[in-house]
C-alpha cells in the first residue's frame, strides 16, 4: 500500500457543534476503525456523510440506527434524517494525526478547529438513499421522501 502524504489539514464530520473536538471511542468494523480518537479524512467530501444528522428510531435510548457510506453517498438502512437538518465539518490542523488505514487519520488528543463549516442536509439530499424500512420511518416523521 502506498503511504499517503500527510495533508496540512484534515476534515472531521459531526452532527454536533463543538469549540474543541475531543477523542471518542469509535465503533468501527475493525481495529483501525474502533480506536479512541478523532477520525478525519484528507478531503471534505469524504466526511460529509458523518456530518449528516442521521438519527435513531425511535429517537430514544432503545432506538437504533444503521447507515453505510462509501465516503460520498450514504445508504440509510434504519433510522431517520431531518431533511431540514444541518451538520458540521471541522477543518483541523493535521500535526497530531496519524494515518490508520487507506484514508482515515486519527488523533488521540483534542484538537481546536481552524474552521467549522456548516452543511445542510438539503444540499446533500441527493447523496442519500433509503431502504424501504427507512422510507417508512421518514414518511412517518417528515412526510414524503
Amino acid at each position: 500500500m502506498e503511504r499517503q502524504k500527510k495533508p496540512e489539514v484534515v476534515y472531521h464530520g459531526s452532527q454536533y457543534l463543538f469549540d474543541v473536538v475531543k477523542p471518542m471511542q469509535a465503533h468501527g468494523q475493525c481495529e483501525a476503525e474502533a480506536q479512541t480518537g478523532i477520525y478525519a479524512a484528507a478531503t471534505k467530501e469524504e466526511v460529509i456523510p458523518f456530518a449528516m444528522p442521521f438519527r435513531w428510531y425511535p429517537d430514544s435510548p432503545e432506538g437504533k440506527l444503521r447507515f453505510d457510506s462509501d465516503g460520498i453517498n450514504s445508504f440509510l438502512q434504519y433510522g431517520s434524517i431531518d431533511p431540514n437538518g444541518k451538520g458540521y465539518i471541522y477543518v483541523l490542523p493535521s500535526d497530531t494525526f496519524e494515518l490508520v488505514d487507506q484514508w482515515e487519520w486519527v488523533s488521540r488528543v483534542e484538537v481546536k478547529p481552524i474552521e467549522v463549516i456548516e452543511v445542510s442536509v438539503k444540499d446533500y439530499w441527493h447523496t442519500i438513499t433509503f431502504s424501504e424500512e427507512a422510507k417508512e420511518i421518514q414518511r412517518k416523521l417528515y412526510g414524503a421522501v
